[in-house]
């Protein structure tokens, strides 16, 4: 079996921890043995954004010795990956806290040499760190529980199949709007992992007129220019508007920021519309259950769901 790390994120674990137990579930249906680490934290980047750098760097010290191998049986073993549930944590563990926490040390007056092997220990780290829907766009789909064979080519084209087509026994597949966050899109360069992770969850992934335009999250972007944050999230909302018009039934992202951004813009509108971590959808697939009301069911619920195992 294969293990991994899990890094939850601190959104998600504060606001949606329901998305943290479908990863695990998603994991282990794919023959991954899943840590968590209880010491992981936040990695920083809401105070390192903020320009709270020594903050940040505290942050990510802690990050750091959480995930170290700790495995003295066996040395030698590759330490495992691990698996973000958010593409903007992964931007940050990959691009900056190295350089981040080099010059903290310095900084505090730490020798060159220690604050090399904080850059040395961080530059491991991000070198294992991996967003889910890129992990899982390498890995092959599991059978749907209780569902017999699957089309090859993982989309909708058999009855068997899990998402909204098999459900349904309609040979349309679900519409979902699709949004890839900032960081994910611009400093992972993963704009294509999450659309073919949807798609091979045998539904029609959607992505919104102007994909690349922020939600007007940004971490504390959102709390130091609220009025300039709200507009970018309406005009995000307003080409969601055109992709619901065209039947979408949910938005799907892997970052929750952007989904508490958007979701909680249309909860002050009294909008109801359905957003989803890409865990939740896939752990949906997965059980045969990425249909309208089961859609609906998740997006409201904090609690996991008791038939999922």
């Amino acid at each position: 079996m294969v293990r991994a790390q899990l890094f939850v994120t601190c959104m998600v674990d504060l606001f949606r921890p329901r998305a943290g137990v479908a990863a695990v579930q998603v994991l282990e249906r794919r023959g991954v043995e899943v840590e968590f680490p209880g010491g992981q934290s936040c990695c920083g980047q809401f105070a390192y954004n903020a320009g709270h750098h020594r903050e940040a760097a505290a942050m990510g010290r802690q990050l750091v010795r959480a995930f170290e191998p700790s495995d003295a049986a066996s040395p030698s073993a590759d330490p495992p990956t691990v698996i973000a549930l958010s593409g903007s944590c992964a931007a940050m563990i990959k691009h900056e806290m190295p350089d981040l926490l080099e010059r903290d040390a310095l900084q505090r007056g730490r020798t060159p040499a220690t604050a090399a092997r904080w850059r040395r220990r961080a530059e491991a780290l991000a070198d294992r760190v991996v967003e889910l829907s890129e992990w899982l766009d390498r890995q092959a789909v599991p059978e749907p529980e209780g569902v017999g064979t699957r089309a090859e080519s993982g989309g909708p084209a058999s009855s068997g199949g899990p998402g909204y087509a098999g459900a349904s026994g309609s040979s349309t597949p679900l519409k979902v709007a699709s949004h890839t966050g900032c960081h994910m899109r611009r400093l992972l360069g993963a704009t294509e992992a999450p659309l073919s992770v949807l798609r091979r969850a045998g539904v029609e992934p959607v992505e919104l007129d102007d994909a690349e335009q922020c939600c007007g999250f940004g971490g504390s972007f959102g709390l130091l220019e609220p009025d300039i944050s709200a507009a970018m999230a309406d005009a995000k909302l307003a080409n969601l508007a055109t992709a619901r018009g065209d039947g979408v039934t949910c938005l799907v992202s892997a970052d929750l920021g952007c989904l508490m951004q958007l979701g909680g813009r249309l909860d002050r509108q009294g909008d109801a519309f359905p957003m989803l971590h890409l865990a939740e959808a896939v752990d949906l697939a997965d059980r045969h259950r990425l249909t309208p009301a089961d859609i609906e069911r998740t997006a409201r619920s904090q609690e996991a769901d008791p038939d999922a195992r």
